[in-house]
């Protein structure tokens, strides 16, 4: 169990350091205006972007389950196993966004799930909050 928790702190640490660093690098290149008919493609582009730097992160937490399951044996996600680095890929990303649709993780990647879904939660409410600010400093966003 003290396993797995250190391995999730330092998951939750590198993702929000990784999200600082990425939100940083997206906040410097972004124009501090957009032109005329351009707001669109603007929005569309930050949010693909702030998509790409949460798909890197459910990866890593993916990888990090998949890992642990295979070389630590600190669970698994089900009984009906062997599962695929894809099984975890998708356990990752339901757990990561909240909605909890995957299967109930046994032994120790309970906790990782439990710890990945908080990370989740907090690192897509800053990305909205980014999100919501940048637009909002654009003059044109508001028509």
């Amino acid at each position: 169990m003290i396993l797995s928790i250190l391995i999730s702190v330092f998951l939750i640490v590198l993702a929000i350091a990784f999200h600082y660093w990425a939100i940083g690098v997206l906040l410097n290149v972004l124009p501090s205006e957009c032109g005329p008919n351009r707001h669109f493609l603007h929005a569309v582009g930050i949010l693909i972007l702030v998509m790409c730097i949460h798909l890197a992160i459910v990866f890593g937490f993916a990888s990090a389950m998949w890992g642990s399951s295979q070389f630590l044996h600190l669970g698994s996600l089900g009984r009906e196993g062997p599962f695929s680095f894809m099984d975890y890929f998708y356990h990752s990303s339901v757990s990561y966004s909240t909605l909890g649709l995957s299967e109930v993780p046994e032994g120790h990647l309970k906790i990782m799930t439990a710890l990945e879904s908080l990370t989740g939660i907090v690192l897509l409410t800053w990305s909205a909050t980014f999100y919501y600010s940048v637009m909002g400093r654009n003059p044109k966003s508001r028509s």
